[in-house]
């Protein structure tokens, strides 16, 4: 007999499905990345420090490779290295606080998480050059299908950024807290009419109750209809509103990854 826990810790770890949603992952967290930590890694920056040269060579290598699909699994390491060492080596030891802000943290373990996927199954060279091979009049072309366990990991991730997020303004002053970030970004020492606090009282309280909801939302597939809509509109406001970076993106880009894979090959096959 077997125990419950284990035969469903197997069913989700062998889980295969269409390999386009990773994919597409793929290629967006390498724009993400380039967009968060290329301007840092430039030769213009680096060229007086051979440490920072090396890992900003190796971080355009690598990351040309992942969004090319080329050699996909060794360049998804690679890249994965590469930026680790950025956060904990320079970020944390150098204290830059760019490269340890949370934004960057969260690219960084997305594309950890990424080297579980077999992203490079499609939208890549790698699946070009085993196409190129095949010879026969079958056309029996490399299937897009592998296991796709390892998107459990960045559901996981995007649900605790919520979760902790939402703990974080939980507390009676969060309201005041955003009133000091919205005067100071717009407004300078006074709010163009009172009653603008209770606004900003409806904004936090909506706030928490949406970081909340999309936390364990997510999770539930017939939801996604009106919950993922409702949660990008959301990013869309923090990301025009606050200096966020590519905070907003990537969440929005993470959504991919609850969406059923068979369900998101199918759609991209009817577009």
């Amino acid at each position: 007999m077997k125990i419950p826990f284990f035969a469903l810790l197997k069913r989700n770890l062998e889980i295969k499905a269409s390999t386009r949603s990773s994919a597409v992952l793929r290629i967006g967290l390498v724009f993400l990345a380039w967009s968060c930590f290329s301007n840092y890694l430039i030769i213009y920056r680096t060229f007086q420090s051979p440490d920072r040269l090396l890992i900003g060579i190796l971080f355009f290598i690598f990351s040309g490779m992942l969004f090319l699909g080329w050699k996909t699994k060794f360049a998804n390491i690679g890249l994965a290295l590469i930026l680790n060492i950025l956060i904990l080596y320079f970020g944390v030891k150098d204290n830059f606080v760019q490269l340890r802000a949370h934004h960057a943290n969260l690219i960084a373990l997305s594309i950890t998480w990424l080297c579980f996927l077999p992203s490079g199954k499609s939208f890549s060279l790698d699946r070009y050059l085993a196409i190129s091979k095949i010879k026969d009049q079958k056309h029996n072309f490399p299937n897009e299908i592998g296991e796709v366990w390892a998107l459990n990991l960045i559901r996981v991730q995007v649900s605790v950024v919520y979760f902790f997020a939402a703990i974080d303004k939980s507390y009676l002053d969060f309201n005041e807290r955003l009133e000091q970030i919205l005067q100071s970004a717009y407004f300078g020492s006074y709010f163009p009419w009172e009653s603008f606090r209770i606004v900003i009282l409806i904004i936090s309280i909506f706030t928490v109750l949406i970081l909340y909801l999309l936390s364990f939302g997510l999770f539930i597939k017939s939801w996604h209809r009106w919950l993922m809509p409702m949660g990008i509109i959301f990013h869309i406001f923090i990301y025009l509103l606050m200096p966020v970076r590519t905070f907003s993106l990537t969440m929005i880009l993470l959504y991919i990854s609850f969406l059923d894979p068979n369900d998101f090959y199918y759609f991209s096959k009817r577009i």
